[in-house]
């Protein structure tokens, strides 16, 4: 696995990953070997490989606490979320996203969120599913998830972007996902479908809870009879320009 072409290191850390997975225990020894010789190559393939190993491969030691070696796999995707390839900048996002161990994720949070600022929509949207997935795993490592995306979606022009985005804000913050809506409700004809079929989930969701209200004998409060307007406006647009 040291020597060798870049094929034959790919190769060869494929098959220790089917040893992993049928059962196979890795000593320190050859983890370490990994992350010397393999860890800093630039070839792409190579690289997506190592995601999977890294994604399989037992992080802690017997007593649950994350392994030291760890620590140097962590600095290397720091570098790959800075990477100047938008590609590998993008894997890696959507790697963290199979992370549990908040350990690892906790040094890495700046450089995700930095990639909100990529000039690659394929970038940016990982980042958003990223902080996503974080945000709800591990909420303590990005308490003001929300709000940021909020102010992501508000700024961006990318279509999957925002669809990303505005996704999140339904599952973790109607609220704002209703502002956001409220103050575009004029441009939703021109919105792509990836984008509206998530805003009708949202209408489901609002009417969903309303009718709870209803059967429950409260009364409908200002702000949501708002909501039921901006919602029905949309519905008007989205039906116009079919």
């Amino acid at each position: 696995m040291i020597v060798g072409s870049d094929k034959e290191k790919t190769d060869a850390l494929k098959k220790l990953i089917y040893m992993i997975q049928n059962g196979e225990k890795v000593g320190q020894g050859m983890l370490m070997y990994v992350i010397r010789f393999l860890l800093p190559s630039s070839d792409h393939t190579l690289k997506k490989t190592l995601l999977i190993f890294w994604e399989v491969v037992p992080k802690t030691n017997a007593q649950g606490k994350l392994l030291q070696e760890m620590i140097l796999v962590c600095d290397a995707y720091r570098k790959d979320l800075q990477h100047p390839n938008e590609f590998v900048r993008g894997s890696t996002l959507r790697f963290l996203c199979k992370l549990k161990e908040p350990e690892l994720l906790e040094p890495l949070m700046p450089s995700i969120i930095g990639c909100l600022e990529h000039r690659h929509s394929y970038v940016r949207r990982n980042a958003v599913c990223a902080i996503f997935t974080i945000y709800r795993n591990f909420e303590f490592l990005i308490p003001d998830a929300p709000e940021l995306v909020s102010n992501f979606l508000e700024g961006e022009q990318d279509a999957s972007c925002k669809r990303n985005a505005f996704m999140m804000l339904l599952h973790v913050d109607q609220a704002r996902a209703l502002d956001y809506l409220s103050g575009c409700i004029d441009q939703v004809a021109q919105f792509g479908d990836i984008l509206q079929l998530i805003i009708v989930e949202l209408i489901y969701k609002v009417s969903e809870i309303c009718t709870w209200l209803r059967l429950k004998g409260a009364e409908l409060t200002l702000p949501f009879s708002s909501t039921f307007l901006c919602l029905a406006k949309f519905y008007s647009a989205v039906s116009l320009s079919m």
